[in-house]
């Protein structure tokens, strides 16, 4: 692979094995030994990432697409009231009995391939406000990624924000910032639907 003017030998650092990728790509998966990796924009090697598998019951995949997967801290204007509306917001700031974890944390989860921005958001909503509810597995195949780990912050900015302006009036209330914790990736199932695709969960197109 070349990045700028220098060469990236694609080996598995694990097992050694050959990692398949296309060009733009910057996330990787050894099917030889199931590990995964993203390409570090600042040293420019590899990076050892976790990797799991959402479950597909009773039905098996055409393919997986990564999602970055993206543990984070949401800290917002306490005293912003109804404002804190979509799904997203809830799943973040919902009581703890229905969210299962503390006011303000949570998972985003993101599109790590390439996808128009609008299908990228919708994407992004529906399974940052669903995660809890998947199931996973290991082992399967991973098509590679292009979109690193900064831009999957970016997006993450970009999805909050567009959930909370479907709603008239509530930008101008929204002062919140947002601190991500380590990541690792998600293989989403997906399946051929007329000429193009959409995932296997919720039927969304990708």
């Amino acid at each position: 692979m070349s990045r700028g003017y220098r060469l990236l030998t694609l080996d598995c650092p694990q097992c050694g094995a050959p990692l398949a990728a296309e060009g733009e790509d910057v996330l990787y998966y050894c099917t030889a030994c199931y590990s995964g990796f993203r390409l570090d924009s600042e040293t420019e090697e590899l990076t050892s990432v976790e990797v799991s598998f959402v479950a597909l019951p009773h039905q098996a995949a055409e393919e997986y697409r990564p999602f970055w997967r993206i543990p984070a801290t949401i800290e917002a204007d306490p005293h912003a009231g109804d404002s804190l509306f979509s799904p997203i917001a809830q799943f973040f700031f919902g009581d703890r009995e229905t969210t299962g974890h503390d006011p303000g944390q949570g998972i985003f989860v993101i599109p790590a391939f390439a996808t128009p921005l609008a299908q990228a958001t919708t994407l992004a909503s529906r399974y940052t406000a669903a995660f809890p509810q998947l199931g996973e597995r290991l082992g399967e195949k991973l098509l590679g990624g292009v979109y690193s780990l900064e831009d999957a912050h970016k997006l993450a900015h970009f999805t909050f924000i567009a959930s909370q302006v479907e709603k008239p009036g509530t930008l101008r209330d929204l002062d919140y910032k947002i601190h991500f914790s380590d990541p690792s990736l998600l293989g989403v199932p997906f399946a051929r639907s007329g000429e193009g695709w959409e995932d296997s969960i919720f039927g969304l197109r990708g």
